[in-house]
């Protein structure tokens, strides 16, 4: 994780699944991605390398692809969704260090959740009985919530990608190129 060659392929292999997934099916879909390394690091260590990660394969994917139409290449705003392939994703960082025993596999992952899949879910009145499943599952491994969930929709989703709490001051290393966000603002998606 954090390398310029796994992330060309993820994003070649994000593409593909983006382009042969059905997203109005009733059949909830995410694309995981694993790494062999890093092992053991710390939360901040996870944190940055994945950030190093989601910038890499921008850059990769930011050639063939503009940002998600109608959604932020800006981290800090609250309209924030992260984009690959011109389809927005929310990213879930998970590791075998991290505070929260749900979000420790054995190897370095990142899930690839679609946000047209989320709409879905809100538009059906599935939201609020998915989002009391999980924090009673949280509950059940942690003994508590996750912080990170309480924030919902009030900040940034960037804030949340790496599961790690941020001070209020936390700024996103994330930068879109210029073109991409562009892309966004007018709808256009090239390839």
């Amino acid at each position: 994780m954090g390398g310029e060659e796994s992330a060309r392929l993820l994003a070649a292999d994000l593409a593909e699944f983006v382009d042969g997934a059905d997203w109005g099916s009733r059949k909830f879909t995410s694309f995981i991605a694993t790494f062999e390394q890093p092992r053991g690091v710390d939360e901040l260590r996870f944190e940055e390398l994945l950030w190093q990660h989601l910038q890499l394969l921008h850059e990769a994917d930011a050639d063939r692809f503009a940002w998600a139409a109608g959604c932020s290449s800006d981290p800090r705003s609250g309209e924030f969704k992260y984009s690959v392939a011109g389809h927005p994703f929310f990213v879930i960082g998970l590791h075998e260090t991290h505070r929260r025993v749900g979000r420790r596999p054995p190897f370095p992952m990142l899930a690839f959740n679609s946000h047209e899949q989320f709409a879905r879910i809100k538009a059906d009145g599935m939201w609020d009985r998915l989002a009391d499943k999980i924090r009673k599952q949280d509950i059940m491994l942690q003994g508590d919530i996750n912080p990170n969930l309480m924030e919902y929709e009030t900040l940034s989703e960037a804030r949340r990608y790496s599961g790690r709490p941020k001070p209020a001051d936390w700024q996103c290393p994330f930068s879109a190129r210029a073109a991409a966000a562009e892309g966004a603002l007018s709808g256009a998606r090239h390839v």
